[in-house]
């Protein structure tokens, strides 16, 4: 079955599940990184918001083996624990005191971006960019949010200073960092090995031994800009008693280490660029370099040899 089949067959079979009236359709969206994606919208009667379900990694499990009627309840499943928002009133965006205590920022990298940031404010950070958006719900792993462009300033008539001040105050608040061990995150995914496997598992990795620590925020999402939060990159590295390397696992998150456990920037760089090209969707790639943050002097740069 081809691709614009597999969408044909998909929406046919979709309208069986839902009651008349309702509006299913597939249109291309722009993501992060100019990465162009497909994006199934079901509005059931008096909708006006539905979660974006994006088919192109459904078709590649179609490819790989998985069955049609599979992919089509996995749909269907994620459809209807994202729902919980059916409706928005988009009105209340055109006021700026409704979203001001909403604005919140992430980061995204600039190069790949370019035609991006040209609609939108935002501000360079290293290779990245600051930019903002509107939090209208938060949930862990999950999100309802609305990128800000220039057009929403000139109506709200302020700055993108202002913008930066307000994201600056409030994401921290809405968003709050966590920093945990990647050991402990890892060791709970470990016990769940049959004991078969446990007796033949290596040694459970602990903090001592694998020193990283994951930065990101409570709901996981666009949680690379923690870096951004005041003291927070001051707490890792004294926590870890150290100068810090951090590596950009995805937009989502950073891992911390201290940096003399890497005596090779080139070498550094050159993992995590092979990390992102097999390991993380490109559209949620975050930079293809580490970054160095001096504990003394409280900056970062890029980590360069």
């Amino acid at each position: 079955m081809t691709y614009d089949i597999f969408k044909q067959h998909l929406v046919k079979n979709l309208q069986r599940s839902f009651p008349k009236g309702t509006d299913i359709s597939i249109h291309p969206f722009s993501h992060n990184n100019r990465i162009i994606l497909d994006g199934l919208i079901i509005l059931e009667p008096g909708a006006n918001v539905s979660p974006t379900i994006y088919l192109n990694h459904y078709y590649e499990k179609y490819q790989h083996g998985a069955s049609f009627t599979e992919l089509l309840n996995q749909i269907l499943y994620y459809y209807y624990t994202h729902c919980s928002i059916r409706t928005i009133d988009t009105s209340f965006f055109t006021c700026f005191e409704n979203i001001r205590s909403r604005i919140v920022y992430k980061l995204i990298h600039y190069q790949k971006n370019r035609e991006l940031l040209e609609e939108i404010p935002h501000f360079p950070y290293l290779d990245l960019a600051i930019v903002f958006y509107c939090l209208l719900q938060e949930e862990p792993c999950q999100s309802v949010s609305i990128l800000i462009y220039h057009k929403h300033l000139e109506y709200w008539n302020i700055s993108k200073n202002d913008l930066l001040t307000i994201a600056t105050a409030n994401t921290p608040i809405l968003l709050p960092l966590t920093f945990d061990s990647l050991a402990d995150l890892i060791v709970p995914a470990q016990n769940l090995l049959q004991a078969k496997e446990l007796k033949t598992a290596e040694k459970p990795l602990d903090s001592q031994l694998l020193p990283m620590y994951v930065l990101t925020n409570r709901q996981r999402l666009n949680g690379a800009c923690c870096i951004l939060y005041r003291h927070a990159l001051q707490m890792a590295a004294d926590h870890l008693k150290d100068n810090l390397c951090i590596l950009p696992s995805s937009i989502h998150e950073v891992i911390v280490t201290p940096s003399s456990i890497f005596s090779n920037p080139k070498e550094l760089s050159q993992l995590i660029q092979e990390i992102n090209l097999t390991e993380v969707s490109p559209e949620e790639i975050l930079s293809d370099h580490a970054y160095y943050y001096h504990q003394g002097s409280g900056e970062i740069s890029i980590y360069e040899s």
